[in-house]
């Protein structure tokens, strides 16, 4: 029954277009079909042969069928979602190897698939194939994350080094370098230069082409354009990000902080504000801290972390807990939304992958 299910939301996911807010859309939120919550199927847990080195990261394929996941030594996994069992592996890794820490499916490309670790590297695979086609390294930086923009012609990296690079996806050549402020070197820091710590969280926007988000262990959130050499559009003040805690839809942005209270924020990316808290559930005595969040369909987001090591979808207009995923008194690393929003997965430590689906 369970995999019946997850095979049609498979093909809801498919099927489903998500509702945009356009950059003159008004600055109320935008509900998305009826006005109720949805709700949430029983989760289905995914063992994975590799589960005891942690899943640090997630990404469905553009239509949904399969699912990449990134474990702790280096190793790349994929996933029938349909079926819930698993793909080939692309890279089996090892025990001196360091997490990958970012999986991306190429958008108009659905063959390609680009991971990155803490190592600098970055791998692009040729879908079936287990061997990769070009390995690209950052000497000196650990890469946290990686995104691919809305017509794939690019790809950006952000890491340790504060900088962030941006890539050609065709040649697979560095064409832009936004540097951090070097404060040995006497560099002013303002909102408009780069992070002051590292860097966790790297989101392109899904319909304005060339705009992405970053955002770190500084508090805030940069707006960036990758046509511009230098420096940053905008800033959103207040937001510790420690994991792929960004994520933008028309003209909000969803994050997940690492705190205890108000871990689950709504902002207004055009009046660079905050516009909501999210009543993400949980204990007072547990705290929230967050570590991953993401938009899902029929205004519900997902978002987890360390506090209630679990996940948690609400509705946006109504605060209500549409559902929850717990994993066994172990961390949420990441969230994922397939397209469409229908089908989220969520994973951490020991593994722990789990379906469900929205309905």
């Amino acid at each position: 029954m369970a995999q019946r299910r997850l095979a049609e939301a498979l093909q809801v996911s498919r099927d489903l277009v998500l509702v945009e807010c356009c950059a003159e859309a008004p600055a109320a939120w935008v509900e998305e079909g009826p006005g109720s919550p949805p709700g949430l199927t029983a989760p289905l847990r995914v063992p994975l042969r590799k589960d005891r080195h942690g899943i640090y990261s997630l990404c469905f394929a553009p239509a949904g069928g399969q699912l990449a996941a990134g474990f702790g030594n280096g190793s790349v996994q994929l996933v029938d979602t349909a079926t819930g069992l698993p793909g080939p592996s692309l890279f089996p890794g090892h025990h001196l190897r360091h997490a990958v820490t970012a999986v991306r499916f190429h958008r108009l490309k659905p063959s390609l698939l680009l991971a990155a670790g803490a190592d600098g590297t970055i791998s692009v695979y040729s879908l079936p194939s287990p061997h990769p086609v070009a390995s690209l390294t950052e000497k000196a930086n650990e890469i946290n994350a990686l995104d691919v923009c809305r017509d794939g012609s690019a790809f950006a990296t952000a890491g340790k080094d504060r900088h962030i690079r941006l890539y050609d996806s065709h040649t697979n050549q560095l064409f832009r370098l936004l540097e951090a402020p070097d404060f040995m070197a006497g560099d002013e820091f303002t909102p408009h230069s780069g992070h002051s710590r590292r860097i966790f969280a790297l989101c392109f926007h899904p319909t304005e082409l060339h705009l992405f988000l970053t955002g770190g262990w500084d508090n805030s959130v940069k707006v960036w354009d990758k046509r511009v050499n230098k420096g940053a559009q905008a800033m959103l003040n207040g937001p510790h990000i420690c994991g792929p805690g960004i994520d933008v839809k028309g003209n909000r942005v969803l994050t997940g902080s690492w705190v205890p209270r108000n871990a689950l924020q709504l902002w207004d990316l055009r009046q660079t504000r905050l516009w909501q808290d999210l009543p993400f559930p949980g204990s007072p005595t547990q705290g929230e801290f967050l570590y991953s969040a993401q938009f899902c369909a029929g205004n519900v987001v997902i978002a987890g972390g360390s506090g209630t090591c679990g996940a948690g979808l609400l509705h946006v207009g109504t605060g209500q807990v549409v559902g929850e995923i717990h994993l066994p008194n172990k961390p949420v690393h990441v969230v994922a939304s397939a397209p469409g929003g229908q089908l989220v997965a969520v994973a951490g430590a020991g593994g722990n992958l789990h379906f469900a689906e929205l309905n």
